[in-house]
């Protein structure tokens, strides 16, 4: 909070004088955002189909080849990740296998800290042990030059399927299928590791007659693994998670579904491993009913969805959303992953009876309780001086530990990448010796594309992989340094990277406060699923009073908060909004009294006859009665008076400092803050941060402490355009 201004398009600050026409002009705003004419509208809407099944020749060979070794009654293996993607994906195709090809298939999930990312040469080797001939990766595998090479030398046919971007060359597989290739004739090139596996299977249902309607669970597991990947949900990807979604509210009318039958029962012979998952050991035998019985169990997966869903709080009912699903659903698969084996989460969304499906929901809700305790240990620890590496002038920020749990880093570099508005890389001991070896996670911010700054920054890293927003990478320590220098200096040759140091928040529109109510968060959900390169409308209400705050959830950690506000027909109205991760904010809130709040109003989850502000941010300055709107260099939207930095603004504020003792605290610059305003100075929180910031980069100021500063009276002559914060916050002209 206070940490990121606001700006907003002056076409799309809404002065409407009934809720009605708010609603339609925010609308129209929200569909010029997106670049939805009026012939797309319907299908932006209500996407109803499928899109078809690329003609892509290696999807056309896979296909083939796949069919072939069930024919001949080759052993398949299916090879997937860890993550949420990864095991949606082995899921996806390994389901589909037995059940509809009643294929001698088994999968394998890789050990996140045994065996690490991707198949390796020596998983080839325990796999060949088993009798496979078969091995079909999913969410991996498009750097495997090795794997595929042993693979090769062992005569197992290898079928890679991914999507993460190549290197260059290609491993040696018999097939590589992925969207991102230059030969690919995918139309869409951003669907996750799921949504190839998908196309894969509609590509075989096509050639053997299943029709789309037997697809539905896998198209609810799809739905879940693109929200969980963080691809953008545009083109292909919006409509999987459309019509997922509809799919999974649609198991309300079950509330126990019915076990989905195979047939008949696997075999195990007891040598399951944790980190493995079904290994190629175990066999499997399912009776001629495996496919006839289908259609009266209903859809694939039913059983473990639905148990994961309501053992999240959520019934399938019409409030089921795509935040429900990132927020609620996704981390659950994950925590199995990430604190060591996938194999609960896989054994979730394979569950054939209700009872194993409630059980392995009630293992992951644990795991994830367990998750997210090490992540904020760590996220605390990150932050201290000794473990951050990088500072306030550096475009990127990079932490290392010696001993942080690998399972939660990419959490934590997302939460930091939040935090400062930049890429960051959260990194953990891997490797002891003379020259120790670190591996972590990476996470970027728009338009930053960490895979390209990576891939420029290569020579100093042992290995790395990921995509435009997600990375993953391995350095030495002595190599540390030299790495953020180069990052720094691959930043700096981008116009895109000078936003790292103005923070900001784009306002879809702004609007009277007292106009929002549930149709109007009904209009904001019609544009549903939200997600990367689909965000959730971000509206700023104005002329609200904020009237009540309380601390909710474990630790405090939340703040519901209560506002006021008035319509100009004279009716009062009451908002209540949410604002996750900020308790500790809780004394300062609560002494806010007129307010603009940044928010998605949305229907409350738990009762949805009630509106619920989903809040991103607070600001303590009513925008509505601000008279002065600003223009900003290099930038089409516009901000407002008590988001505007100035030299005039930053002399006010610098003479109020030099009258302060010496050293001075926080509290100090509360009264300062108070008494400029009320000398007629829009001095909000924003602008005063930002303020103390440039004196700092300056040298004007010293921090003594978090909340300790100390003027430097030695200084006594500044250059404003030597500050890289004043550059990117300086104001061109007001209107």
């Amino acid at each position: 909070m206070f940490e990121k201004r606001w700006v907003a398009d002056p076409a799309n600050i809404i002065r409407g004088s009934d809720p009605q026409s708010v609603i339609a002009e925010t609308e129209a705003a929200l569909l010029r955002a997106r670049n939805i004419d009026a012939a797309d509208v319907n299908a932006f809407f209500a996407p109803s189909t499928l899109p078809p099944v690329p003609e892509d020749p290696s999807l056309e060979s896979a296909a083939e080849l796949i069919l072939d070794a069930v024919s001949d009654g080759v052993r398949i293996t299916v090879f997937g990740d860890y993550d949420c993607d990864g095991i949606c994906a082995a899921a996806i195709l390994y389901h589909f296998l037995v059940n509809y090809l009643e294929a001698d298939a088994d999968y394998l999930i890789p050990d996140r800290f045994g065996e690490g990312y991707g198949i390796t040469p020596d998983a080839v080797d325990r796999i060949c042990e088993q009798g496979t001939g078969m091995i079909i990766t999913v969410d991996n595998g498009i750097t495997a030059f090795e794997a595929a090479a042993r693979a090769q030398e062992l005569g197992i046919t290898m079928i890679i399927t991914d999507h993460h971007l190549s290197t260059g060359a290609l491993p040696e597989a018999a097939v590589v299928v992925d969207p991102h290739l230059e030969e690919s004739f995918f139309p869409f090139r951003d669907e996750c590791g799921a949504g190839v596996a998908f196309t894969l299977i509609r590509r075989i249902a096509e050639e053997i007659g299943i029709e789309r309607e037997e697809l539905t669970g896998y198209l609810m597991c799809t739905a879940v693994a693109t929200v969980g990947d963080s691809v953008p949900l545009t083109g292909n990807n919006r409509v999987y998670v459309r019509l997922g979604l509809d799919a999974m509210r649609r198991l309300k009318l079950s509330r126990r579904p019915p076990a989905f039958r195979t047939g008949g029962q696997a075999r195990y012979d007891g040598t399951q491993g944790a980190s493995e998952g079904r290994r190629a050991d175990q066999t499997y035998a399912y009776g001629e009913n495996g496919i006839d019985g289908m259609e009266e169990s209903g859809p694939a997966f039913s059983n473990g969805i639905k148990a994961l869903l309501e053992a999240s709080g959520i019934y399938a009912d019409t409030s089921l959303t795509s935040t429900d699903i990132a927020f609620k659903v996704v981390p659950k698969i994950n925590a199995a992953g990430r604190l060591g084996s996938a194999e609960k989460a896989i054994t979730l969304l394979l569950a054939e009876t209700p009872f194993d499906a409630e059980e392995a929901a009630a293992q992951l809700i644990r795991d994830n309780n367990v998750r997210k305790n090490i992540e904020q240990e760590i996220y605390n620890d990150a932050l201290t001086g000794e473990k951050m590496l990088t500072g306030e002038n550096d475009r990127i920020v990079v932490c290392a530990g010696e001993d942080w749990h690998q399972g939660v880093l990419g959490i934590v570099a997302s939460r930091l990448a939040e935090k400062f508005n930049r890429p960051a890389i959260v990194l953990t001991l891997s490797e002891d010796g003379e020259d120790p070896v670190y591996k972590g996670s990476g996470r970027s911010v728009e338009p930053i594309d960490i895979h390209s700054a990576l891939s420029e920054c290569s020579e100093y890293l042992e290995r790395f992989g990921g995509h435009v927003r997600a990375a993953g990478i391995s350095i030495r320590r002595s190599k540390l340094r030299p790495f953020i220098d180069a990052v720094n200096a691959y930043l700096k040759t981008l116009d895109e990277a000078q936003s790292v140091f103005a923070p900001e928040y784009v306002a879809d529109a702004v609007i009277p406060g007292a106009m929002v109510d549930l149709d109007f968060a009904d209009m904001i959900n019609a544009f549903e699923p939200f997600g990367e390169g689909n965000r959730a409308p971000l509206i700023a209400l104005t002329g609200l009073t904020l009237s009540g705050c309380s601390r909710f959830g474990g630790d405090n950690a939340h703040l519901r908060i209560v506002f006021t506000g008035t319509r100009p027909d004279g009716v009062s109205v009451r908002l209540e909004g949410v604002m996750f991760r900020a308790g500790n904010l809780f004394e300062t809130v609560s002494h806010l009294r007129r307010v603009s709040v940044l928010c998605t109003p949305r229907r409350d989850s738990l009762h949805p006859d009630q509106l619920m502000l989903h809040i991103t941010d607070l600001h303590d300055f009513d925008l509505d009665i601000e008279k002065t709107l600003t223009y900003m260099y290099n930038n089409p939207y516009i901000t407002f008076e008590s988001f505007a930095i100035d030299a005039a603004f930053l002399r006010v504020v610098y003479k109020g400092i030099t009258k302060l003792p010496e050293s001075f605290s926080f509290n100090d610059l509360i009264a300062l803050k108070v008494k400029l305003c009320a000398a007629g100075n829009s001095c909000s929180w924003y602008r005063l941060r930002c303020c103390v910031d440039i004196f700092t980069e300056l040298g004007l100021l010293k921090r003594l402490s978090k909340t300790g500063f100390s003027l430097d009276t030695g200084v006594t002559k500044v250059e404003l355009e030597s500050s890289a914060k004043y550059r990117a916050l300086r104001i061109e002209a007001e209107s």
